[in-house]
C-alpha cells in the first residue's frame, strides 16, 4: 500500500510543529537545554492531540547526534531510525495488549541492558498505560521511582483517572489540551496548500468543528472528503461527505423558531431528516449552532472570533439574534440543549427532535415575574387612587338655607367628627393633622422640615407620635413615654421649629399637648393595625390583589405581610 494517509503523512516531527500544545513542548525542550530531563513522565489528554507524536519527539531529542538546540535534527541515523519505528533504543508498547504482571516482568528484565551503540537514553512509551491490570502497576512502581541509569519512562493516556495515584506521584504530568477550531483550522489550512487542494475556508471549519478538539480526526476528515469530491472542495460537499447539516439550513430552522413559526420549522426539520442524516449528528450540530446563537446574542462579535467562526458567519449570526431579547435567547437555549440531552437518549431520537423543535417554536417570550408585579401593584394603586379622587371630587350635600354668621367662621374640625379609613403611613394622622381643614397644617410636611433643620434624632422622634391635631398654633398627640420625654426636653426648639414651619414667628408659645400612649411607633405598625382590621373580602376587593389575580389566574391570598421599609 503506497498511500499514506494525512494523519501519518503531516505527523509533527520536532517540538516546533507540534499545533496547541506550547504549554507542553515548552517544557519539555526547557528540560533538555538545561538538562533537566526527569526519569517519567505522564502524558494525558484527549485522543489525537498529540500524546504519541511528542512521546517520538522526546525520544528523539534526548538521543539526536546533532540537535538544534532542543530540536532534533531529522537527518541522523538515531532520529530516523525512530521516526521510521525500528530504534532498538526506543520501545514502544500498547497498554492494551500488555497489560499482565508477566509482561511487566518482561519489560523490566530488559531494563538490565545498556542503549544501543550511538544512543544516550532508553525510552519506553507505554500508550493507553491505564489498561494495565492493578498488579501490573504495582510491579511497575519500584523501577518508575528507581529506575536503571539512562532509562525514561513516558506513559501516555486518555484516562488519567484511571491510574493509581502511588504511579501519578512518581511522574512528571503534563495534560494537553483538546484544540480549539481555528488551531485545527489552521493547520488544515497549510496541510491543503502543501497538498495542493482547493477548499473553501467554509469546508475546514465545518471539518474543524466535527473533529471534536481532535487534529487526528480532523486530518482523517479532510482525507474522507478529498476521497468523494471530484474537485474542488466546497462546505456543500463536505456537508454531504461527512453526513453533517449544511449551516444554512440551521439558519433558516432557527429563523421559523424565533418567528414562531411552527408549520415552517417542521416543514424545515422534515427536510433535514430528507437527506438521510442521522438524527445523533443533527442533534449535535443543533447544540452547537444554538450555542452559537447564545454566544451572539451575550457576548457579540468578540466572543464569536474568539471561537472561530468566519466574518460572514459572524455577520450572519448577528443579524440573526438582533430582534431577540438576551433573557429569550437564554432561555430558548437551556431548552434546547436539556431538549436535545433527552432526545440523544431517546430510541425515537427524530420524534423528540420534532417535539423539541414545537417547543422552541411555541414558547412565549419571558417576562420577569418581578415586572409583572410591580406593573400589577401600580396598576391596582392607579385604580385606587382614581376611585379616591372620585370621592372627594362628590360635592357634599348642602342645605338650602343661607348659613349663619357663625356657620361661615372657620372651626377646625375635631377628632371625633373626623371619619376617615385608615392610612398606613410614617404617622397616621387624622383629617386635621393631615391638612384638610382650614388654618390646618400638614404633619407630613412638617416632618420633611425638622429632619433638615432640627437634625435626625430630634426628627426621628416626632415621627413616632401620633397625631390627632396639628393647625396655625396647636399641637395635639400622643406616643410612646420615652419619645414624649425627649420631645418635651427640646420644647423650645419645637416651638421655633413650628412657628418657622407655619409661618407664624409672632407665635412665640404654641399650645403643644403631648400625652404617654401607645403611640405609634413607626409606620409598619401602623400597616400591621390597618392589615389586621381587613377582612378576607377587603383584602379579596382590593385593586392591587385584583390585578395581580389577573396575571396569575386561579391565585388566592393566603397571607398578608408589612415590610418594614
Amino acid at each position: 500500500m503506497s498511500y499514506l494517509v494525512l494523519a501519518r503523512k503531516y505527523r509533527p516531527s520536532g517540538f516546533s510543529s507540534v499545533s496547541g500544545q506550547e504549554h507542553v513542548t515548552r517544557t519539555l525542550a526547557n528540560a533538555i537545554a538545561r538538562d533537566k530531563v526527569v526519569h517519567a513522565y505522564l502524558f494525558t489528554g484527549p485522543r489525537g492531540v498529540g500524546k504519541t507524536s511528542v512521546s517520538r519527539i522526546l525520544s528523539k531529542a534526548l538521543n539526536c547526534q546533532r540537535p538544534n538546540g532542543a530540536e532534533p535534527c531529522q537527518e541522523c541515523s538515531c532520529c530516523k531510525e525512530i521516526s521510521t519505528g525500528t530504534s532498538l533504543a526506543v520501545r514502544e508498547i500498547d497498554g492494551a495488549s500488555h497489560n499482565s504482571v508477566d509482561n511487566v516482568r518482561d519489560l523490566i528484565d530488559s531494563f538490565k541492558a545498556l542503549p544501543p551503540t550511538g544512543y544516550k537514553f532508553k525510552v519506553y512509551i507505554i500508550d493507553e498505560v491505564h489498561m494495565l491490570s492493578i498488579s501490573a502497576f504495582n510491579a511497575l512502581l519500584k523501577s518508575l521511582e528507581e529506575p536503571p541509569p539512562n532509562t525514561v519512562f513516558i506513559l501516555a493516556t486518555t484516562d488519567v483517572h484511571k491510574i493509581p495515584e502511588t504511579v501519578i506521584s512518581r511522574c512528571q504530568r503534563h495534560d494537553f489540551r483538546a484544540l480549539s477550531v481555528d488551531v485545527i483550522q489552521a493547520r488544515l489550512t497549510e496541510v491543503s496548500a502543501t497538498e495542493k487542494l482547493v477548499v473553501e475556508p467554509e469546508a475546514l471549519t465545518l471539518i474543524a468543528r466535527l473533529a471534536d478538539g481532535s487534529m487526528r480526526d480532523a486530518q482523517t476528515l479532510l482525507d474522507r472528503v478529498q476521497t468523494y469530491c471530484e474537485g474542488d472542495i466546497t462546505a456543500a460537499e463536505t456537508s454531504r461527505a461527512l453526513g453533517s447539516v449544511e449551516r444554512v439550513a440551521l439558519v433558516g430552522l432557527t429563523q421559523h423558531i424565533a418567528r414562531r413559526d411552527v408549520s415552517a420549522a417542521l416543514n424545515a426539520v422534515s427536510e433535514l431528516f430528507s437527506t438521510g442524516i442521522d438524527p445523533s449528528t443533527l442533534l449535535k450540530e443543533f447544540t452547537n449552532f444554538w450555542r452559537e446563537v447564545f454566544l451572539a446574542k451575550l457576548g457579540g462579535e468578540a466572543r464569536l472570533k474568539s471561537v472561530g467562526l468566519s466574518d460572514d458567519s459572524i455577520v450572519e449570526l448577528l443579524r440573526l439574534v438582533s430582534p431577540l431579547e438576551p433573557i429569550d435567547v437564554q432561555d430558548l437555549w437551556d431548552l434546547a440543549r436539556d431538549g436535545a440531552d433527552r432526545c440523544l437518549r431517546s430510541s425515537h431520537q427524530r420524534h423528540g427532535f420534532e417535539a423539541l423543535v414545537a417547543r422552541l417554536a411555541t414558547r412565549l417570550p419571558v417576562r420577569d415575574i418581578g415586572e409583572l408585579i410591580g406593573a400589577a401593584l401600580s396598576q391596582g394603586g392607579a385604580t385606587q387612587s382614581a376611585a379616591s379622587g372620585e370621592r372627594r371630587a362628590a360635592p357634599a350635600p348642602q342645605a338650602s338655607r343661607p348659613p349663619s354668621s357663625a356657620e361661615t367662621t372657620p372651626r377646625t374640625p375635631t377628632a371625633s367628627q373626623v371619619s376617615t379609613p385608615p392610612q398606613t403611613m410614617t404617622a397616621p394622622v387624622s383629617e386635621a393633622a393631615s391638612g384638610s381643614g382650614v388654618g390646618a397644617l400638614r404633619w407630613e410636611s412638617f416632618l420633611s422640615f425638622a429632619a433638615d433643620k432640627g437634625g435626625r434624632i430630634f426628627s426621628e422622634n416626632l415621627k413616632r407620635i401620633r397625631v390627632t391635631r396639628f393647625e396655625v398654633g396647636a399641637l395635639e398627640g400622643t406616643g410612646p413615654e420615652f419619645t414624649i420625654n425627649s420631645i418635651i426636653r427640646d420644647k423650645v426648639k419645637l416651638n421655633e421649629l413650628l412657628s418657622t414651619h407655619a409661618g407664624e414667628a409672632k407665635l412665640t408659645t404654641w399650645k403643644i399637648q403631648l400625652a404617654k400612649g401607645p403611640g405609634a411607633t413607626d409606620g409598619a405598625e401602623s400597616a400591621r393595625a390597618v392589615v389586621k382590621e381587613m377582612t378576607a373580602e377587603s383584602l379579596e376587593s382590593h385593586p392591587a390583589l385584583q390585578s395581580l389575580q389577573k396575571v396569575f389566574p386561579g391565585s388566592k391570598v393566603e397571607q398578608v405581610r408589612v415590610r418594614n421599609s
